[in-house]
């Protein structure tokens, strides 16, 4: 019974096709290594294009990290703005800052330039690559390849169905035993490349993982980095801002206040003529002048009582003694802590008090100065 299933078993009767495709195969690896060496000239020119390219960029980013322009004419037209600043008139602190940040955009004018140059270089280092690579035609490499996959295919489908045949055969011929045995070695092999497999596989996904992880700690890195240098930043401005005088804006404001309370009590002129013009003058006594903003609730307190009193005086002395200010002007006298005068007759004392008052601004500047530094350096460490 056993010789007659190996009579009728399956000869090898296709062995020609597999030669066939064999001989087809090896011609086609010929033409691959062939057109591959062909082009790695071209390949070669093409990373060569593409590393300059990187270091040039990289070098343009480093440089624009360093100094916000672009371009020449950014930098030309920072340095008039400042010089424009210059000539319309600064404080002494702020000219020594615009005439150091003129200085160092001039000498970095060049670089900017040399910056031009570079990225006129990129430009056409990509015209070139692009033309380079328009001129490689995968076509022809694409035909090989999907011819070979698809011989690869027919071959191993011929493989595979032989190798039923001699195993058929060979179970004839060793029977259950011979076959048993070598089952058990295509299963151990089988099982020894599930566990390759698994072992590259977990070495892939620790690879990634660590990639992962070295990426956020640089990210990390970066972040704390920036940081840094803006609380630096921060803590020079702040140091900047403190060493000015204090009371600077307290001590003008009582100056124009005293000048403008003058204009109602000069003598030579009625109090008609005197008020009338004085309230219009408002605007240009405090122009420039920044005024902190207020509820209304704060503009009419204490006038209640007042109003009540005027009702009963005679109409022609509420008309001559009454003052009538601005809003902006009363806004003024409460930044300074100083009663809004409601009467003509009221503006002595107010001048004395604006007086006073200055005296004491003066008297606290230095004082006062010097707390705000202590307050920026405290500030500072905590930073």
């Amino acid at each position: 019974a056993v010789r007659e299933k190996i009579n009728k078993s399956p000869q090898k009767n296709d062995n020609a096709r597999r030669e066939e495709i064999k001989a087809e195969l090896n011609e086609i690896r010929d033409k691959q290594a062939a057109l591959k060496k062909t082009r790695k000239a071209v390949y070669e020119q093409l990373d060569a294009i593409n590393d300059s390219i990187r270091n040039k960029v990289g070098s343009i980013k480093g440089f624009q990290t360093k100094i916000p322009f672009k371009t020449t004419e950014e930098v030309d037209a920072r340095i008039a703005e400042l010089e424009s600043k210059i000539e319309a008139g600064v404080r002494i602190v702020e000219e020594k800052k615009m005439l150091q940040e003129i200085s160092m955009l001039k000498r970095n004018r060049l670089s900017v330039e040399d910056v031009d140059g570079q990225q006129a270089a990129i430009n056409k280092e990509r015209e070139i690559y692009g033309e380079l690579k328009k001129n490689i035609d995968d076509s022809e490499a694409k035909k090989l390849s999907d011819r070979y996959e698809e011989l690869d295919a027919e071959f191993k489908l011929l493989h595979a169905d032989q190798s039923k045949q001699r195993e058929a055969r060979n179970q004839l011929y060793d029977e259950r035993n011979r076959l048993k045995a070598l089952l058990d070695e295509q299963y151990q092999k089988m099982r020894t490349m599930r566990d390759e497999h698994r072992k590259n596989n977990d070495e892939y996904y620790t690879f990634v993982r660590q990639l992962r992880e070295y990426k956020r700690e640089q990210e990390q890195l970066r972040k704390e980095q920036e940081e840094n240098e803006k609380r630096q930043e921060a803590a020079k401005q702040e140091l900047e801002l403190a060493a000015l005088p204090a009371f600077e804006s307290e001590i003008a404001l009582c100056d124009n206040l005293a000048i403008f309370l003058e204009s109602f009590v000069s003598s030579g002129a009625d109090k008609k003529s005197q008020q009338e013009p004085s309230v219009n003058a408002a605007a240009d006594a405090f122009d420039g002048m920044v005024i902190k903003k207020r509820d209304e609730e704060d503009f009419f307190v204490g006038k209640s009582k007042k109003k009540q009193q005027q009702k009963q005086k005679d109409p022609k002395e509420k008309k001559s003694d009454s003052l009538k200010l601005p809003l902006a002007t009363m806004e003024a006298f409460f930044d300074i802590k100083v009663t809004v005068p409601t009467k003509i007759s009221e503006i002595p004392a107010t001048l004395t008090k604006l007086k006073e008052r200055k005296e004491y601004y003066i008297a606290e500047q230095p004082k006062a100065t010097e707390l705000n530094k202590k307050k920026a350096e405290e500030k500072i460490k905590a930073m």
